[in-house]
């Protein structure tokens, strides 16, 4: 579009249909305002008993909103410079996200038989009878909103380079990600313990998904290059970053959805997101002997022949941990689910650690009768990480690759997280340590 200035700009549409299953098989629950009374409805007879709805045979309504528009442009504000200045921002929607609701819809009641159910002396569960009907709970484990809309992401980015002396780039950058409509699952009807169920006929025992939730990440990335120069090229990049969100994203240790500790309180599931890393250190370097007058390129002989051609790799990544949840285990009250539900904070620093743990016990109690509890989801920071790995190779003449591999070539102990359950005896300890050192060695003819 001009001297020293480009600018890009479309749209894409895509739209994805939610899956149909050729003889119905599939089921949601027809659910009253308030959850106050639910029944199954099929995809082979998609009416709901009990308000009347018309549903689609995917039982989920289709979202067809999903245009993506997409803009970049790049710009060299000084004639002569080498300062370029890169932007761009663009829509991206999860077109994927109907394969697990699928899934999860696939032979529910009444097509087959599944409950969750806690065990007690009212209601005992046996090899022989495990599917005990309890009042309240529905035998369906999962459901959907009917109104489910496909989330999307925002994503925006900035960026500066600028070639410097000795062949080294620098190039700073930020970006950022607003998720709009992230999944969140959450068990209706349920209550704390040591409170009076508020609802006793009030159906309860499954999950149900919407899609209100939200996310965001911002970053900032300092990044100096040495491009490749007598045989050595070089990459240091450091990130600070913060992520937030009220989404059943998921995280390390904690399966592939999280579900709420409140039903009726979505917005205090608000915290770091399970991947929010905030500091992180990557260095990278690749040297090549014979490459250049420095490099060796005119040594002749026995030593030519040895040294020369000889690659020598090596990342090295460090960084501070990821957070996890405090953990209170007890079932949900009307369920059998465990793991969702959080003690209270005591005021005590978590990382006051006492002598051969890494958190702080004290600093957590467990919830009050009647309440949930006040500690707040992946408030807890996890290890740090670091991280090592080698190689070196080399190819002789054209048919024979010699290689040496090291994963965690200073045999570094460090671990991947901690152990978050509060009432457990291993509370602040590690979970497991990540894999020693190994070694691996390649040769490989080509013919």
């Amino acid at each position: 579009m001009g001297a020293g200035f480009t600018l890009n700009a479309g749209a894409r549409w895509e739209y994805t249909s939610p899956i149909v299953e050729k003889y119905g098989r599939l089921v949601n629950l027809d659910i009253t305002e308030g959850f106050r009374r639910q029944t199954p409805v099929l995809g082979s007879s998609p009416t709901g008993a009990l308000t009347g709805r018309e549903y689609p045979d995917s039982l989920v309504r289709p979202d067809k909103r999903g245009i993506q528009p997409r803009i970049g442009l790049s710009w060299r504000p000084i004639f002569g410079s080498s300062l370029l200045i890169r932007a761009g921002y663009g829509v991206t929607y999860n077109t994927s996200v109907y394969n697990s609701i699928a899934t999860q819809m696939a032979q529910q009641s009444p097509l087959s038989k599944s409950l969750s159910v806690q065990n007690s002396p009212l209601n005992p569960l046996t090899l022989a009878n495990g599917f005990n009907t309890t009042p309240g709970v529905t035998p369906n484990t999962f459901a959907i909103d009917p109104d489910f809309r496909i989330g999307n992401a925002q994503t925006w980015q900035v960026s500066a380079q600028k070639d410097l002396p000795a062949a080294m780039v620098m190039t700073a950058t930020y970006s950022g990600i607003k998720g709009t409509r992230a999944v969140q699952a959450f068990l209706p009807n349920t209550y704390p313990a040591g409170a009076v169920d508020p609802c006793p006929l009030c159906p309860s025992g499954f999950t149900f998904l919407t899609s209100n939730g939200n996310s965001t990440r911002e970053s900032g990335v300092l990044q100096l290059r040495r491009r490749l120069h007598n045989g050595l090229t070089a990459t240091a990049q450091y990130t600070y970053a913060r992520a937030y969100d009220n989404a059943a994203l998921g995280g390390k240790g904690q399966g592939n959805s999280v579900i709420a500790q409140n039903w009726l309180d979505l917005s205090a599931e608000r915290g770091p997101s399970s991947f929010d890393q905030r500091h992180q250190l990557t260095l990278q370097t690749q040297y090549s002997s014979g490459v250049g007058v420095r490099g060796g390129a005119l040594l002749h002989g026995w030593k030519g022949a040895a040294l020369k051609g000889w690659t020598l790799i090596s990342n090295i990544t460090m960084g501070s941990g990821l957070p996890a949840s405090p953990i209170y285990v007890s079932a949900v009250k009307g369920t059998g689910v465990t793991g969702t539900i959080r003690p209270d904070t005591t005021g005590a620093s978590v990382q006051a650690a006492p002598p051969g743990r890494h958190l702080n016990p004290a600093a957590y109690a467990a919830p009050k009768a009647g309440q949930w509890g006040t500690a707040g989801r992946n408030s807890i920071v996890g290890p740090s990480q670091f991280i090592m790995n080698a190689s070196l190779g080399r190819t002789f003449g054209e048919k024979l690759d010699f290689r040496f591999d090291a994963t965690n070539a200073l045999n570094h102990v460090t671990y991947p997280s901690w152990n978050t359950v509060v009432s457990s005896a291993q509370f602040g300890l590690p979970m497991t340590a990540n894999a020693m050192r190994s070694l691996q060695a390649t040769l490989r003819w080509r013919f």
